[in-house]
């Protein structure tokens, strides 16, 4: 037989879908090739990669469907990419697909008679779209703790889903040792809210805090209390030294703060399905981290949201995201593929 394989796609958008498959890449015990069109610029050693062409063109129209998310006409790089896809996935056999994120990725791998392991988010996905990529996929995985799970999640949905925990680059490395009044505010790459105006009259409120801005936004003023550090690529070293971190409400920030045990403050970006607001939420419902629902507040309300993060005891939260989570992705993920290859070709269920 072949030597099996893994497939796994990778969403453009924000670049926590990047680290995530890296880390469970490195954990697979088989063959594995990351795949999309903005993958992680390093990978783990003997990781492959199939780079695909944008999704996008000028002028395009996107129609809307229950049970499609995404799936404009006439766009060249679309034909391409999905036709790509197809051909790795014939040329490959036997092997599986872990789609993090796309509903369309998920079903032509699924109409292509290869199993899926899709990648859940938060967020209200009760859509007739989600519900047909988790219905058709052979198995969920959550990148994040059971207790994270919101409340209303349907039963039979959890009891498809293996949580992994959160899988934090800095998992397993020491824990925060916090400076007083040191504030880390990090802006990731999938669009903020956040404005340079906003963080210089958050400083000129906490004279008392000394901010350090890490992140895309050009440099403002140069306040005394106030330090631009531009585009970190590994924030840990700033992380541990924070009293405070505040930063959005996005699984690969809400894990790297709880694998460093820092006081983190979430603020949830607008994003598709409300994904972060209901993280947000689920923090505060849990008192692990002080989770904002309504995106960055103003600068007069940032006094007392720093002093009450002072009161969080990150213990509460700190063994979330442990050194085993990209492993038990990736036993789930080659369990998935031993299914697919002990089944027999042309076998009818339930006739031997």
């Amino acid at each position: 037989m072949p030597e099996r394989q893994v497939g796994y796609y990778v969403h453009h958008h924000g670049a926590g879908h990047g680290v995530r498959a890296a880390q469970i890449a490195q954990a697979l015990r088989v063959p594995v090739t990351l795949i999309g069109s903005q993958l992680p610029g390093e990978l783990p050693p003997g990781v492959r990669h199939l780079q695909l062409p944008g999704d996008t063109a000028a002028g395009m129209q996107v129609e809307r469907f229950d049970v499609l998310h995404y799936a404009p006409l006439a766009v060249d790089g679309l034909r391409e990419r999905m036709a790509m896809l197809a051909r790795w996935l014939a040329e490959h056999w036997p092997c599986v697909l872990v789609v993090d994120v796309s509903v369309e990725v998920a079903l032509l791998a699924r109409l292509c008679a290869v199993p899926v392991v899709y990648v859940r988010q938060h967020g209200l996905r009760d859509d007739a779209a989600h519900r047909l990529a988790y219905e058709s996929a052979s198995a969920l995985l959550a990148p994040y703790p059971a207790p994270m799970e919101a409340p209303d999640t349907p039963r039979w949905l959890r009891d498809k889903t293996t949580y992994s925990g959160w899988l934090s680059r800095f998992a397993g490395a020491p824990c925060a040792t916090p400076r007083t009044g040191q504030v880390l505010i990090i802006t990731g790459q999938g669009g903020t809210g956040l404005s340079v105006a906003l963080i210089e009259a958050i400083a000129r409120q906490c004279p008392d805090w000394h901010l350090r801005i890490a992140g895309g936004l050009a440099p403002g003023a140069a306040l005394p209390n106030l330090q631009w550090l531009g585009r970190v690529t590994n924030p840990q070293a700033h992380m541990v030294n924070a009293e405070v971190v505040v930063g959005s409400a996005s699984d690969s920030l809400v894990g790297e703060a709880a694998s460093l045990g820092c006081r983190y403050i979430a603020v949830a970006e607008h994003r598709p399905f409300d994904e972060q607001r209901r993280q947000a939420r689920r923090l505060n419902e849990l008192g692990v981290a002080i989770g904002l629902e309504q995106g960055w507040p103003a600068a007069h309300q940032w006094p007392a949201l720093l002093e009450a993060a002072r009161s969080l005891d990150p213990r509460h939260w700190q063994g979330w995201a442990d050194v085993s989570a990209a492993a038990r992705a990736a036993r789930l993920i080659e369990a998935t593929l031993a299914m697919a290859c002990s089944r027999r070709a042309g076998r009818v269920p339930g006739t031997d």
